[in-house]
């Protein structure tokens, strides 16, 4: 059973965390602490479905950015696709996890990286990594590490929701807060933790 009372408890520290400074950055650190508090021990599958669907949520969340920026691509839709087939078991894990990069690495090599491109290219960057994250059903896969920052992780090991929360700003937590949309960033942390992470754990 999950500890509805941690949860808050982790949401709370969470808004705490991200009145704290101007850059509008919800940290990983207290994004981690969410999401071992919504584990529930035990059942593992649970976990995993929690985990999984709060991705799912973000990536829909942030898929405007990449319709607006390439309205005749469907290549996200098809990730979500490939994520709720992982959910239910009925594709390969390792075939999934090649598609995904594969995806990705063809997103950037056809639409190419630049100040206009990027925000949509964050969504794919998101989108592969919750297919990703999908192929693995351990629900500790997000919270093994003990990283602290999200720019101190290697590109291809962004977490989904702070890539979506990047596209929404038009910039990742390290860029200068003239060169992001600090207000756009906040306003996807706070749909976050006020809307995303209640509606998947009311499921």
């Amino acid at each position: 059973m999950i500890d509805m009372l941690a949860v808050s408890s982790a949401i709370n520290q969470a808004k705490i965390d991200l009145s704290s400074g101007p850059e509008g950055i919800l940290s990983l650190t207290s994004r981690t602490a969410i999401w071992i508090a919504m584990d529930d021990h035990a059942d593992s599958e649970a976990s995993y479905y929690n985990r999984t669907n709060l991705k799912v949520l973000c990536v829909n969340k942030a898929k405007s950015i990449w319709t607006q920026m390439f309205p005749t691509d469907s290549s996200i839709d098809n990730m979500l696709q490939l994520t709720y087939a992982l959910m239910g078991k009925s594709v390969d894990p390792d075939t999934a996890e090649n598609d995904a990069s594969r995806f990705l690495q063809n997103a950037i090599a056809k639409f190419g990286s630049n100040t206009t491109t990027d925000p949509a290219l964050m969504v794919a960057d998101a989108a592969a990594a919750m297919v990703v994250s999908a192929c693995y059903r351990n629900p500790d896969s997000d919270t093994a590490d003990n990283d602290i920052d999200d720019d101190e992780l290697a590109p291809d090991s962004y977490e989904t929701s702070y890539m979506c929360a990047s596209a929404a700003a038009g910039g990742m937590n390290w860029m200068p807060v003239d060169q992001a949309n600090v207000e756009a960033r906040r306003a996807f942390w706070m749909w976050y933790l006020d809307e995303a992470i209640p509606a998947v754990l009311s499921n």
